[in-house]
């Protein structure tokens, strides 16, 4: 037998995996230390597990069996001694327990090939894909409210999100408000005459903002009656986002953020990185790296649009996920950033962000005033005759806001938004372009695979 110290191991982890599992027995073949020894066989171990979890193999494509080509990547020999860090005749002697283990007496082969290189990982199966489709079965089968199953999961897969950091080593809760990337927000909303655009008009803050508590449908990210404020970082993305038909009218306005917020990124969620602390040996490692790459999966899907007839079913499970976001028990999180599919989503250069505003922060301004807060016309009339043309105006009342901080319908709600007044559109919609991938239909019975 051959024995090692952890003296002679650079890899923090397993350093300490070392001498948790050493003894006095014997001395290190590798120094002249007296610190206690554990048997090769025994780094050779995790060793093995880690290159079974965290690596593939890149040696045994057709391009380097056929081909020839240089495979990706570094041999076996090379990535062990990347992992651990250890004196080069141990390295040489693990890898040769290794090979050892791989070759199968039987069949003459090794099981990773003679030669065999390695690459991380791109993707790991995770078994919260597996879970994640058990909740959505339970969501929708067995309730929503109080259950266990979806608590838990979300605990594991959002519980640490106010320490995660994405590729860029940015975090992936972002800063909105006075000073940030994010101090306003676009909204639209659709109209079908001239009647209910001159009534919302009268009374901007509360039809162009989010609806009040108790009132409006439900949204990708809230239930029926819960306020929720869906807004853009440009006009062209609102307009897109509410899809409007030829003939109504949209009306857009801007909104300032004017306290402080934390937006969660998807996209950036969807990128999220191991720490740079974290040991391919530790048994928390894998489970965060699951984790990462169910969210790669995860994210994608939270954005892709959604057919109406599948709107209630899989609303159900993004509102849900956006309740527990706003309700997470260590972080203050005030509502999402995501790309709006709309516009071609993450493919698309030009394709512009959506942010929605959970109910704590999606309050405007003068939004509850029981009366109106301006007085509005679409159309100037010329005083010598009865024509007309389309001029429409506004003159803002003063209305005196409610407190900052009042209780409405046992929710504490402080107004995060306000009307900018001056950014006011009006939109009458002419026609509608559709960008499509076309795939023309065979004829013939010879088309088809039998």
């Amino acid at each position: 037998m051959t024995y090692i110290c952890a003296a002679c191991i650079d890899e923090p982890r397993l350093k300490e995996l070392v001498l948790l599992e050493s003894s006095d027995d014997q001395p290190c073949e590798y120094c002249e230390g007296i610190e206690p020894t554990v048997e090769l066989d025994f780094i050779a171990d995790k060793c093995e597990d880690v290159l079974a979890t965290f690596y593939e193999v890149s040696s045994q494509t057709m391009a380097v069996q056929v081909y020839d080509q240089l495979p990706s990547g570094k041999s076996l020999e090379a990535t062990v001694a990347e992992l651990i860090g250890a004196p080069d005749e141990a390295i040489e002697a693990i890898t040769e327990i290794l090979d050892f283990r791989w070759y199968d007496r039987d069949s003459g082969e090794y099981q990773y090939g003679e030669d065999p290189w390695f690459i991380p990982s791109a993707r790991m199966e995770s078994p919260l894909s597996l879970q994640w489709e058990m909740i959505e079965s339970s969501l929708r089968n067995e309730g929503r409210f109080l259950n266990p199953k979806v608590a838990h999961f979300m605990d594991t897969v959002f519980g640490g999100v106010m320490n995660d950091v994405a590729d860029n080593r940015l975090p992936v809760l972002v800063d909105a408000g006075p000073g940030t990337r994010y101090e306003a927000l676009y909204r639209a909303r659709v109209f079908q005459s001239e009647k209910s655009v001159l009534d919302a008009l009268e009374h901007p803050e509360r039809f162009l903002g989010a609806p009040p508590v108790g009132v409006g449908m439900s949204g990708r990210m809230n239930a029926a009656g819960q306020p929720a404020f869906y807004g853009a970082t440009d006009v062209t993305t609102t307009l897109t986002e509410v899809r409007p038909v030829v003939g109504s009218w949209v009306v857009a306005a801007k909104f300032s953020i004017d306290r402080p917020l934390k937006l969660l990124d998807l996209r950036l969620l969807g990128k999220v990185v191991l720490p740079e602390t974290a040991s391919l040996f530790d048994e928390a490692t894998k489970v965060a790296a699951q984790r990462r790459d169910f969210l790669r999966k995860f994210c994608n899907e939270m954005i892709l649009p959604v057919m109406p007839e599948r709107q209630d079913q899989s609303y159900l499970v993004t509102q849900v996920i956006a309740n527990y976001l706003a309700t997470h028990p260590l972080a203050s999180i005030d509502g999402i950033i995501y790309p709006s599919v709309q516009r071609g989503g993450n493919d698309c250069v030009d394709a512009g962000e959506n942010v929605v505003l959970f109910y704590k922060a999606a309050t405007t301004v003068n939004a509850d005033s029981d009366d109106p807060t301006a007085y509005a016309q679409l159309r100037h009339y010329d005083h010598d005759g009865p024509d007309h043309y389309f001029s429409p105006a506004i003159v803002f009342l003063d209305v005196k806001p409610k407190p900052l901080w009042y209780k409405k319908d046992d929710l504490h709600i402080s107004p995060a938004l306000s009307l900018v007044r001056d950014s006011i559109e009006i939109h009458e919609i002419m026609s509608v372009q559709i960008t499509s991938k076309v795939s023309s239909v065979d004829v013939g019975e010879q088309h088809f695979n039998h």
